[in-house]
């Protein structure tokens, strides 16, 4: 049986958010993948017509998928969505980005049309797609001087990414798009970590040495001034952090809440979700790092909660896209579960 009614699930696209109470108060019942399904799919596995372990990591890909939905007997993974979330910065404002703020709507006119990385590779995978604007025209305050957001809008975003989700879906991914977004991100994830922001601080969209050099000064700067906000995952979300990183920190929870397995993407992803670890770590085992980014930042976040991505292909485009590749190896592993012939099927004695 799945671990959530249809009932239950659709309650998950009517829960009405105001505070940050709100939030924690529905996040807190998210319950972990079930390890006993997981287990119970890995020694099915053996009953396949192959050397036990042979097909490696695809083996655990479909067991962590079945661990997810509770559907030991029939994992799923036709169904595969993907939500994309835009936003814009106020601290691009200190020239942390090589790419102007323009760039947003245009974009987004791009996803629109269908002419984006993210569209093809979501078209060669079957995956369904869908963008939403999360403030691509109202950027966030610059936190180099105040704090990015109020209670109030980072509860709107997140609710704006609740509420994505699609009721009959398989697997569940979230992207982005928001000039100068790695900088909240490598804010969000020093200040959850505790490593140093000058450590984990990239290139970005390829800055310069020098350029580089001032984003880092800007985010340290930034990271000090802010710094006395930080009392919980929420507030350092509001502190330093972006609409669209809230919407994918509520879609990433919804999503987790009804019984969803949630591909990861990148750095911007990684800092969505280490918020959602941080509300309720049960999550974690809801999610799968769909790749490893070429960004310093994902490592960061990666080794912090022990994830192993499934890919590494030095992206670093966001938008989802690198955990729309993975989306079809998830798919590759569950559908091979569910098709190959056991031993005693197909007749062969060992």
């Amino acid at each position: 049986m799945p671990r959530h009614s249809a009932l239950e699930s659709c309650l998950c696209f009517i829960v009405m958010f105001q505070s940050f109470s709100d939030i924690l108060r529905v996040t807190t019942t998210l319950r972990a993948a079930n390890a006993s399904t997981r287990d119970r799919v890995l020694a099915e596995w053996d009953t396949r017509t192959k050397p036990p372990g042979s097909l490696g990591r695809l083996e655990e890909l479909a067991a962590w998928v079945a661990s997810v939905q509770d559907t030991p007997d029939a994992p799923k993974a036709s169904r595969m969505s993907l939500r994309l979330f835009g936003g814009a910065h106020g601290i691009t404002a200190e020239d942390v980005s090589a790419v102007p703020d323009s760039v947003n709507q245009q974009m987004m006119q791009n996803f629109h049309n269908g002419g984006a990385a993210i569209n093809a590779l979501c078209r060669s995978n079957g995956i369904d797609f869908r963008f939403y604007d999360a403030g691509i025209n109202h950027p966030t305050r610059n936190f180099l001087h105040e704090a990015a957001m109020s209670e109030s809008e980072t509860v709107e975003a997140f609710a704006l990414g609740w509420q994505s989700v699609p009721r009959f879906t398989d697997v569940f991914a979230v992207g982005e798009m928001g000039i100068g977004n790695t900088t909240p991100s490598v804010a969000i994830l020093s200040a959850i970590t505790g490593v140093p922001a000058e450590t984990i601080i990239g290139r970005g969209t390829g800055l310069s040495d020098p350029a580089l050099a001032h984003k880092t000064a800007v985010i340290q700067k930034a990271l000090e001034n802010r710094s006395a906000e930080f009392g919980s995952p929420l507030s350092i979300l509001a502190s330093v952090g972006g609409r669209e990183i809230a919407a994918m920190t509520g879609a990433i929870l919804s999503a987790a809440s009804m019984g969803l397995p949630v591909v990861l993407d990148g750095v911007i992803a990684g800092a969505a979700a280490a918020i959602a670890f941080e509300l309720n770590p049960a999550c974690i085992s809801c999610c799968l790092a769909g790749h490893r980014s070429a960004e310093p930042a994902h490592d960061c976040f990666l080794r912090h909660y022990g994830l192993r991505p499934l890919l590494d292909f030095g992206m670093r485009l966001g938008e989802g896209t690198g955990a729309a590749v993975a989306m079809g190896i998830v798919r590759n592993a569950v559908d091979a579960f569910n098709q190959m012939a056991t031993f005693a099927q197909a007749g062969v004695v060992i």
